[in-house]
């Protein structure tokens, strides 16, 4: 004989749904809550099977305040994070957040990866004409793929790297080439009669994103190192100062000014 139905009000069935999936309640708790103040007999299976058929699934409730939804923001524009990498930062900086929770406050945002199938057409000339204005009104015909790709995302425009870059072919052709043609450039042999004839000074910023930023001097005949700099600045007022203080503390001849050689920051 089939165990009889116990019947759930409908008031009921809704406290439950809510103390399970958003108080995160378990079936043991609630079937005590239920003989306490409802007197509903069942056990913590019975109640398991029946969530099961209300689909019922534990999430997690999130107050999206405005500095949560500002700091998405800043990591998804500014930051060009993708929504895992947006998650991890969030938790590390205490924002309790999970992977889903970011998608959904995307998507709340307006901001939506994908394009409709039958938008297609339409997103793609409006992506044309974005790119011919932003190449008309600024200097976009030197950067790269990774610069592109990044002003475009902090300028609020949703678009993947491949679709961006084929309307700049478009749009841009001789821009493409010249950036090809620098990209198999060859340097040219570099002669010097004699060492002290140029210094080179130079520096190494690709650690500035860390906080340190590395100048150097080097005579161009010995490769010798003649002095070197570490600090967390090298352009300000004060550190060019300690780069004159470095140059005139060599202990080798005096190089007149026309001896030296600037190169950019690489």
């Amino acid at each position: 004989m089939p165990r009889p139905t116990i019947a759930i009000p409908p008031e009921i069935e809704q406290w439950i749904k809510d103390q399970y999936c958003y108080e995160h309640k378990t079936a043991e708790e609630l079937v005590q809550a239920l003989a306490n103040k409802h007197d509903i007999e069942m056990t913590s299976r019975r109640l398991g099977r029946r969530l099961q058929e209300w689909g019922c699934k534990k999430q997690t409730r999130v107050n999206y305040t405005f500095e949560l939804v500002s700091r998405f923001l800043i990591l998804f524009y500014q930051m060009v994070l993708d929504d895992k990498t947006i998650t991890y930062i969030l938790n590390v900086e205490g924002m309790s957040i999970s992977y889903s929770n970011v998608a959904q406050l995307r998507r709340k945002l307006g901001i939506r990866r994908r394009v409709r199938a039958g938008d297609c057409d339409i997103a793609w000339e409006e992506l044309i004409a974005i790119v011919e204005r932003e190449f008309h009104e600024g200097m976009l015909r030197n950067y790269g793929r990774n610069f592109l790709y990044a002003h475009f995302r902090r300028s609020q425009y949703l678009v993947s790297r491949y679709r961006l870059w084929e309307a700049v072919r478009i749009v841009d052709p001789e821009g493409i080439a010249l950036r090809t043609g620098d990209a198999n450039r060859k340097r040219g042999s570099y002669e010097v009669p004699g060492p002290n004839w140029i210094w080179s000074l130079d520096g190494y910023c690709k650690l500035e994103l860390v906080g340190i930023q590395i100048y150097a001097a080097v005579d161009a005949f010995s490769r010798m190192v003649l002095w070197i700099y570490v600090g967390i600045s090298g352009r300000t007022g004060k550190t060019r100062r300690v780069y004159g203080l470095l140059t005139a503390s060599y202990s080798g001849p005096v190089l007149p000014i026309s001896g030296l050689k600037l190169g950019g920051a690489s």
